[in-house]
């Protein structure tokens, strides 16, 4: 799994025999409106906006910090303070894996999204998608594929709700096609934005619907990686 892999990287080290390091991963996604890039537990990893980033953590009980750095003063500005974006303990399991999605209308109000996950191991040529509404202010959204009625795919994502991994064909004959799934208003059938997904054998994403509806953001939609 994901976590071994860090273990690799980050928490094993070898003294003439390998010594395993309990640990595991987070998949950090950076969605909030108007933000910036994110250090990671004051180290030179980040993540920057609209964008996630896998990161070690080490098993236990353990701090997640992710924050703006700080900005010394100048002759000509003042000092910039850190701004945190997420500081909370995170009790965590050797070789899980973790998904942690921010959003929010501003850096000044943040809101969060924690899944301990459960990945399935496929052994057929198939694909997993996942939807996640992460646009602060909006509605009830469906997903559909191009074609088909509102909500074929799944309906009533609420904001900051998410569904479980659905598999999808990821033969060559699906990989050539693709899907274009469309993202609309539950109620109203609006469509509020599409995203033409290619699949890939035994890969599971995360389709995000992000932004705010308003003359300055749009809908988009972020495909993030789990693995």
């Amino acid at each position: 799994m994901i976590a071994e892999i860090f273990c690799c990287l980050y928490a094993c080290k070898k003294t003439g025999t390998n010594t395993y390091t309990p640990s595991a991963s987070i998949n950090v996604t950076n969605a909030v409106i108007g933000g910036k890039t994110l250090i990671y537990n004051g180290t030179l990893q980040s993540v920057s906006v609209n964008s996630n980033n896998l990161l070690p953590v080490l098993a236990g009980q353990q701090q997640i910090d992710l924050y703006t750095p700080a900005v010394a003063a100048t002759t000509t500005s003042p000092a910039i303070p850190s701004v945190y974006y997420y500081n909370q303990p995170l009790n965590v399991t050797d070789k899980s894996n973790y998904s942690l999605f921010l959003t929010g209308a501003s850096p000044s109000a943040v809101d969060a999204v924690l899944i301990t996950e459960t990945y399935k191991d496929y052994t057929d040529s198939v694909s997993g998608v996942r939807f996640i509404n992460l646009s602060p202010g909006s509605g009830s959204i469906s997903v559909d594929i191009q074609g088909n009625p509102n909500g074929s795919e799944n309906t009533g994502l609420e904001y900051k709700t998410y569904s479980g991994f659905k598999q999808y064909p990821a033969t060559v004959t699906a990989q050539n096609a693709g899907f274009t799934f469309e993202f609309r208003d539950s109620a109203s059938g609006n469509l509020l934005a599409t995203y033409s997904y290619t699949p890939v054998t035994f890969h599971n994403v995360t389709l995000a619907v992000t932004g705010m509806e308003s003359s300055a953001n749009i809908l988009q939609v972020n495909d993030l990686s789990n693995y």
